[in-house]
């Protein structure tokens, strides 16, 4: 209130300083119309004889009068010390001189205009100055940080609007659009200055600094608490103002000296922004990312599911759904398929289930501090939603995810593993409680007490179970966690417009761009992946990874060629690597005379002596730090893979002679063909991405 009750003081209009009074001993010259100064009244003539005491006082009050020129225009006054007359000073008598007149009483003459526009008097300037501070207090009408009562929406968009309007246009005077620059800057700072103190308080809090509640029960609970939500507000209220001065330069009407006048303010309005959006937005980053990382468990701990169980599955290529959307997210885990369709919504497999139960609350955090600041917010909701994505992939991509129990198991393999229980080869049924933890049960506990009471008793006439979705561990979780993404960005990012290059403003929507580079990047790992875990997968990723190393069309397999073209270099070198050591591990290798006892690819972090943090941030920091080490990745997966493809050609040939000449002599088995495909895969693949040449592939 105190910087209220000062701002009509601040800018009160200037008035003229009055001139101090003449002293009891000043002495008056008056000069004539002709410019020649007149000889003082009290001055010695030494022509002339001398006076009495008397006489010499009535001339001096004489000569205080102030002569008029014959023209009737104001003689120039001047006044200058005087020693005092007579041989005594004394104090004058009360009434004995007149008055001194105000500086202002005198007519001033008529300042000579020089052009066709007239400079704008002071007074105007002083009510222009009013009229702008008015709108900064209707503004700040109301804010209290003790109250957490913040800006109204669009408080922000009024003043900027105000400080526009009283712009006058570029042809007028460049001298009357300065002035006026003056007194708005005066207005902005004063507002700006507003912001910051009203804004210190929630910054210095301590609650402004805690994290985000993405996980609340409540739908209509918001993830910000008090603090938060009143310094957010601060935060509107510059941008907006900041984005109506920004829209109005853009324009290109006004003169280069306008934007350098405007700038410093709305630096400072940008650095209220800042304060207040880059905390609240890189804790949510942080939090995603990190929920990402966590891949067991659900959350909280406990077993029950908090936030969504499942989603719909993402529509694509190679994803049929009959009724898009039709399966909304509810309780049950999954919806089994039909006998000739996909299903239509996807359980959230365990690895994402505490990223899945944060998407709900970061999308209301992302809607109210970075979904009403325009091409602003579009860029800080890229910021946060590509760096999730990115760290998805990274950890989609090394993690095992085709462990068995992942899910719950189908009633069909339940009652085949029962059954098949139920025969045993010594002919009788144990009669004590045995658990059996076999891999088609997942994990289910079956309590026996004699043969015949573990067959259903109407296993005859149910009908057959429908056959479980095809879907392996990594492209299931790639499935989900696609379909989460785009429930956190969907709307809030408007998709790129098909701009010519030659637009002048088609660099302002790159955030629009990058998220749409980042989300093809994961649908074409989902199509890479579902190629992979399908059948023929290692020769079917060998044969388009060739074809994309040697430029040949394929209608056929045209999506699997672009995705495999459009995924990320070092993601695709550390699936391929992940397949081809998960390969490799089963070849049996009996005979100790090859010299091998673990076929495997070393890591790119094993090659550089890196530990895998340090490889981490050193490579896989983003999109952009991968595309840079791509080449580098490639060149030392160079050496592995022919050393490996060497040692592979030691074990074919030994399958070729046979072991002690036996029937499965000169026959390769199957997982030796599987690994070296999938070896030769990733040789093929750092010629394709990389232009790095493997021999043997």
């Amino acid at each position: 209130m105190n910087a209220l009750r000062t701002l009509p003081i601040l800018n009160r209009p200037s008035r003229p300083a009055s001139p101090a009074p003449p002293g009891p001993t000043t002495q008056v010259t008056t000069s004539t119309a002709t410019g020649h100064p007149s000889q003082p009244s009290g001055a010695a003539d030494p022509r002339t004889r001398a006076r009495s005491l008397s006489r010499q006082i009535t001339d001096k009050v004489a000569g205080l009068q102030i002569n008029q020129a014959p023209n009737g225009a104001g003689a120039v006054v001047t006044i200058s010390p005087s020693q005092p007359i007579g041989a005594k000073k004394g104090t004058s008598p009360p009434g004995s001189r007149p008055t001194t007149p105000w500086a202002a009483a005198a007519p001033l003459p008529p300042a000579a205009v020089h052009s066709d526009v007239a400079a704008p008097q002071g007074g105007y300037m002083d009510v222009l100055g009013l009229r702008l501070n008015e709108s900064v207090n209707k503004a700040c009408l109301g804010v209290d940080f003790k109250a957490k009562k913040g800006f109204r929406k669009g408080a922000g968009w009024n003043v900027g609007e105000s400080v526009v309007k009283e712009l006058p246009y570029p042809p007028s005077d460049a001298y009357l659009i300065r002035a006026v620059l003056r007194t708005a800057v005066r207005s902005l700072s004063i507002y700006a200055t507003r912001l910051e103190s009203l804004l210190l308080p929630a910054l210095t809090d301590a609650s402004f600094g805690s994290p985000l509640n993405l996980t609340a029960h409540s739908p209509s609970a918001s993830p910000l608490n008090p603090v938060q939500h009143f310094a957010v507000s601060v935060a509107h209220a510059a941008w907006e103002t900041c984005e109506v001065l920004e829209q109005t330069l853009e324009t290109g009407k006004w003169p280069k000296f306008v934007s350098e006048t405007l700038r410093p303010v709305m630096d400072k309005l940008d650095l209220v922004v800042g304060k207040v959006n880059q905390p609240i937005l890189l804790g949510l980053k942080r939090d995603l990312v990190a929920s990402i990382s966590r891949t067991e468990g659900t959350s909280p701990p406990g077993g029950k599911v908090v936030g969504l169980a499942s989603i719909p599955a993402p529509t694509g290529p190679n994803v049929p759904v009959s009724r898009e959307n039709s399966m909304q997210p509810s309780s049950r885990l999954v919806k089994e398929v039909s006998g000739g369709g996909h299903p239509r919504s996807l359980a959230i497999p365990t690895c994402l289930q505490h990223f899945a139960a944060r998407v709900d609350g970061a999308r209301k955090a992302l809607e109210y501090v970075a979904a009403p600041c325009a091409d602003d917010g579009e860029g800080w909701i890229t910021g946060v939603v590509v760096a999730v994505v990115w760290k998805g992939m990274c950890i989609i991509s090394e993690k095992d995810l085709t462990a068995p129990g992942g899910r719950p198991p189908s009633p069909g393999s339940v009652s085949k593993a029962l059954h098949n229980l139920s025969k045993e080869k010594d002919g009788h049924a144990p009669t004590a409680t045995t658990h059996y933890g076999a891999a088609g049960l997942g994990g289910v506990t079956a309590k026996l007490t004699n043969g015949l009471s573990i067959l259903p008793s109407r296993s005859a006439s149910r009908p057959p179970s429908p056959p479980r979705s095809k879907l392996d561990g990594m492209t299931h979780a790639l499935m989900s966690f696609e379909a989460l993404v785009k429930r956190l960005a969907n709307g809030l990012v408007q998709p790129p417009n098909s701009t010519p290059p030659s637009d002048p403003h088609a660099t302002e929507h790159l955030a629009r761009e990058a998220l749409h580079e980042a989300l093809e990047a994961l649908t074409s790992f989902r199509l890479a992946s579902a190629a992979m875990g399908g059948p023929h997968g290692p020769a079917r990723i060998l044969g388009s990874l060739r074809r994309v190393r040697d430029d040949i069309d394929d209608e056929s397999e045209e999506a699997l060629d672009d995705a495999l073209e459009d995924l990320p270099a070092v993601v695709l070198f550390a699936v391929l690597h992940r397949q081809a050591n998960a390969a490799l591990s089963h070849i049996r290798i009996t005979d100790e005379k090859l010299g091998l006892v673990e076929l495997r690819l070393k890591t790119p972090a094993e090659v550089y002596g890196w530990s895998r943090a340090e490889f981490e941030k050193q490579v896989l920091s983003g999109f952009g730090a991968a595309e840079e080490w791509g080449r580098r990745v490639a060149v030392v997966l160079k050496g592995e893979v022919e050393r490996v493809l060497g040692e592979l050609g030691r074990v074919v040939a030994h399958e070729h002679e046979g072991n002690e000449g036996g029937k499965e002599g000169g026959k390769v088995s199957k997982e030796t063909k599987e690994a070296g495909d999938w070896v030769r895969a990733l040789g093929v693949a750092a010629e394709a991405r990389a232009g790095i040449k493997v021999v043997g592939a």
